[in-house]
């Protein structure tokens, strides 16, 4: 069983114990006797003292505020990663593709002189016109070998076309000219670039070249057709000599100028 005195305050029963002694000596004094003025002397009475102590209060302890503990930042949540792409991947096939089929080889033309009309430049003038020897013999195509492959020759009409018109890339024959190309001189040239391990051993050739000469005189698609002797690059420094020069145009049979093709022999000498 618990005292209640015990949940006093400590000085809450200091000042009960300084009342209640106050109390006694007030009753005490209330009991004692009085005595009459003018007898017998008075005895001094005790006086008693009684100091009231005045304790100080304990100040009241202060409960210190505990910090708040503040509340844990709510975790953010990450941004979404994108994950990587996978890389493609591309599988071999299993067999290699085939390469396509060669186109089979085009049969060796035969070089033909249509026109029989072959340029050369020998002879006394810068560039002379020399005839094909012939067999005496009438022909109504082109000359060549017995059973030879011609590739290319014959062209047909376009739709729309004009006829008598030359149009554009047409080849007039020779024999349907009224003015044949005329070629500039090469002797200078020639001699010029006559081909140095000939000339240092003393060998003379030729080279035989067919080419195109166009409305404006201009030369193209020139083909080596032979040279004499070989590895002397005479064929070489004809077609060379032949690219850079300028002709007069073949005529056709109205006076204008068309395409046509001859064939030109370069003769190499040397002079001593």
């Amino acid at each position: 069983m618990t005292n209640p005195l015990e949940n006093v305050a400590p000085w809450a029963l200091d000042s009960a114990w300084v009342v209640l002694a106050v109390a006694t000596h007030a009753a005490f004094l209330a009991l004692t006797p009085s005595v009459g003025a003018g007898e017998g002397p008075v005895e001094p009475l005790d006086a008693v003292a009684v100091a009231i102590v005045e304790e100080e209060l304990p100040e009241p302890e202060i409960e210190e505020e505990q910090p708040v503990e503040e509340a844990p930042p709510e975790p953010q949540e990450p941004e979404p990663v994108e994950p990587p792409k996978k890389a493609k991947t591309f599988r071999a096939p299993k067999e290699p593709p085939k390469a396509p089929e060669e186109p089979p080889a085009a049969a060796p033309e035969t070089p033909v002189t249509f026109d029989n009309i072959v340029l050369t430049n020998e002879g006394d003038e810068p560039s002379s016109w020399a005839m094909d020897p012939g067999s005496g013999e009438s022909r109504d195509g082109p000359m060549g070998k017995p059973d030879a492959v011609v590739t290319g020759r014959s062209r047909e009409g376009v739709l729309g076309g004009i006829i008598g018109g030359t149009g554009i890339g047409v080849v007039v024959d020779v024999g349907d000219l009224s003015r044949r190309p005329i070629p500039p001189s090469l002797k200078q040239k020639l001699e010029r670039l006559y081909p140095k391990k000939a000339k240092q051993e003393g060998v003379e050739g030729q080279a035989v070249v067919r080419l195109q000469i166009g409305p404006d005189g201009s030369p193209s698609k020139l083909r080596l057709i032979s040279e004499d002797p070989v590895n002397y690059r005479f064929g070489q420094i004809c077609k060379q000599a032949l690219q850079g020069g300028k002709w007069k145009p073949p005529l056709d049979k109205d006076g204008k100028p068309v395409t046509t093709r001859v064939t030109f022999t370069c003769g190499f000498e040397i002079r001593f």
